[in-house]
């Protein structure tokens, strides 16, 4: 028993040792922000990035601080190219919240615009939802974690089956 706590320590003060050495030689990056975005009647979907520290200053990203949009509608895809002037409006962490006036700045002439909360084209106005989508660091941490509780849990029950024979 004594031995399996100095084992789990040692892995514990090695692993620390590890994140720390590794954080000193690692430049920070900003972390890449994405959503994606339809109208209420799904005739406008697409998806939308942003680097987080285009926002911390003035709470928008723009096409010239690397927003990347990516929008289907009527068969034609179209992305920020299209539009130039194109920005997104976050709170300062880049968090977007349907219907609190922020979100994506899009006009495409003579077909759509999408103006925060609202999709308008020559024939309706709708709503504009979004939903954020994981960045995958944080999917492939939650993973590396799952597998280790689960290999924890698989290793207790081999070890009471052990005991009870």
């Amino acid at each position: 028993m004594t031995g399996s706590i100095f084992k789990q320590l040692a892995a514990v003060t090695a692993g620390t040792t590890l994140i720390f050495a590794l954080g000193k030689s690692i430049p920070t990056q900003a972390a890449t922000i994405s959503y994606n975005f339809s109208n209420t009647s799904k005739t406008l979907t697409g998806f939308f990035s942003f680097d987080q520290a285009a926002v911390a200053d003035d709470q928008q990203a723009t096409v010239a601080e690397g927003l990347k949009i990516v929008a289907n509608y009527g068969g034609q895809t179209f992305t920020e190219a299209d539009y130039s002037n194109a920005s997104v409006w976050s709170d300062f962490s880049g968090k977007i919240a349907n219907q609190q006036f922020l979100g994506i700045e899009f006009i495409i002439p003579d077909k759509f615009s999408v103006y925060r909360d609202s999709f308008i084209d020559a024939t309706s106005v709708e709503s504009v939802n979004y939903s954020s989508v994981p960045e995958p660091a944080s999917i492939l941490g939650l993973s590396v974690i799952g597998i280790g509780l689960l290999v924890g849990k698989k290793s207790r029950l081999i070890k009471s089956a052990n005991t009870k024979a």
